[in-house]
């Protein structure tokens, strides 16, 4: 029956698709995420105030300052960010909706998922279509995979109503200011099925109540996991809050919680005792001690912030994020990972370096134990789906040192280059699905370069890799991978 209610409306969704015209994408980067990246660089060098670590952004109010813009009077490396932006957005105010087709294709399934465009699987074609409506907007994504598997990833239909938003679909997010990773919600993952709630919105309140909280985006989802896990069709509630209450600094406040699902309590009941920290007893029970009581649910929670300033007439910004797992195994713990990171801009080039530790022993245990982050005693799939970390690209007990340079080129062309030294799951315990044995010490090297060409994109990228394995000889892997997209309209 389900299968057959998601035939109906995804019929529904390709009728309105090819039905309706309208003038404006509600978000910044939906087909092509290096936007975001221009979208900081404007924040970073201040020349756009708006709060913009949860990715994708709303246009609304955005557009607004960029049609100000005047380019000239920019320095180069904003300048070009700026050109693009406007050139995208001018270029949506002419359209009724792009389609585009695109084809990509590796050597070898991808272990670790960024924002440098490589995917998790060997081939896939993708065929999509926007449209916008006055207040309505969506997008359809038809993917087929290597084996036949279809799916429709990256769509959504969206209805904006004065400041807010509300989305249905399945859309990649990235919560904080990171770049190689995000420890509570990240694309390395597919894209849940969600409903959410959202301010149309990231800069300034007109209201002067909230005007004191600077540019600010608020969201609030309630999504689905798969059915190919240990508790089949396990809900995820996400909701994240970013803002910036002074010039230069950013604060976001992140929180999902796991709750429902086949044999659990799924009434909406059940989801506010979830919402308000109300605690159950894990051994079934309707009483019982304090050391067996348990939140209802598995919660993850935590803040991020960034903080630029100009050293030298360039940012230079400072950056970190902490998050917590609560309710495990039979403990009442607070188990928290962090990453903190740097970045500035030398030699036209935007420089970067991150660390991040998902490797540490679980609070309250009494031991040394570790093996806790993103696991969980009742959804024992962990904070996953179909086996990939929705959060860290690296996944638990994952040590993390990224050093890494991009450059926008004044002709809209891109690079990346990216190392990484990876130490996964040193105890061997419990690996996680990243691994190819029970530990691994990894020095990675990966970058990507591209370009358009009229209405053609082409990117092309590769990494190597240099691990030990299991303490064994160290081996050498390698990726080549390649996307070619062709804009129909």
């Amino acid at each position: 029956m389900l299968k057959v209610r998601q035939r109906h409306f995804y019929c529904l969704f390709i009728c309105l698709v090819w039905s309706i015209k309208g003038w404006c994408s509600p978000w910044i980067g939906t087909l092509e995420p290096q936007l975001h990246q221009d979208l900081q660089v404007l924040v970073e060098w201040r020349i756009l105030d708006a709060s913009v670590s949860s990715y994708p952004v709303p246009w609304k109010g955005i557009a607004e300052q960029l049609e100000k813009l005047q380019i000239q009077s920019l320095p180069s490396i904003p300048a070009t960010s700026a050109q693009r932006l406007k050139h995208y957005l001018q270029a949506h105010k002419k359209q009724t909706g792009q389609s585009v087709i695109s084809l990509y294709g590796a050597t070898d399934n991808s272990r670790f998922i960024g924002l440098n465009g490589v995917q998790a699987e060997k081939v896939k074609l993708n065929i999509t279509k926007e449209f916008y409506a006055g207040r309505w907007a969506g997008q359809v994504s038809a993917n087929r995979e290597r084996g036949g598997k279809n799916h429709f990833d990256q769509s959504f239909l969206a209805y904006q109503f004065g400041d807010w938003n509300l989305r249905v679909g399945s859309l990649n997010q990235w919560w904080g200011p990171a770049q190689s990773s995000s420890l509570i919600m990240s694309n390395n993952a597919r894209p849940l099925p969600s409903i959410s709630f959202s301010r149309s919105q990231a800069t300034r309140s007109e209201n002067k109540w909230l005007s004191y909280l600077g540019p600010w985006f608020l969201t609030a989802q309630i999504g689905q996991l798969e059915s190919q896990r240990t508790v089949p069709d396990t809900k995820l509630w996400m909701t994240r809050f970013n803002f910036s209450p002074v010039s230069g600094l950013e604060v976001g406040l992140s929180w999902s919680a796991m709750w429902g699902g086949e044999g659990q309590a799924n009434s909406v009941g059940d989801l506010f005792k979830v919402l308000t920290f109300q605690t159950e007893c894990v051994n079934g029970e309707t009483s019982c001690d304090d050391a067996l009581e348990s939140k209802s649910g598995n919660h993850i929670a935590g803040f991020d912030f960034k903080y630029s300033m100009l050293v030298f007439n360039r940012p230079f910004s400072i950056y970190g994020q902490r998050i917590g797992e609560d309710a495990i195994d039979y403990y009442r713990v607070t188990d928290n990972a962090n990453l903190i990171g740097l970045s500035t801009y030398l030699w036209g080039n935007k420089v970067f370096v991150e660390s991040s530790d998902t490797n540490f022993a679980c609070s309250n245990a009494g031991n040394d134990e570790k093996n806790c982050f993103y696991e969980h005693c009742t959804y024992q799939s962990g904070y996953r789906r179909y086996g990939r970390s929705i959060g860290s690209s690296f996944d638990s007990d994952a040590r993390m040192l990224t050093l890494g340079m991009n450059k926008s080129f004044h002709d809209g062309d891109l690079f990346e280059l990216v190392v990484n030294r990876l130490t996964l799951n040193e105890d061997k315990e419990s690996p996680s699905p990243v691994l190819n044995g029970l530990s691994e010490k990894v020095f990675r090297l990966s970058g990507f370069y591209q370009t358009n060409y009229g209405d053609w994109l082409v990117k092309l990228g590769a990494s190597i890799e240099y691990a030990e394995v299991d303490n064994a000889d160290a081996e050498t892997d390698s990726l080549i991978f390649a996307e070619i997209k062709y804009r129909l309209n």
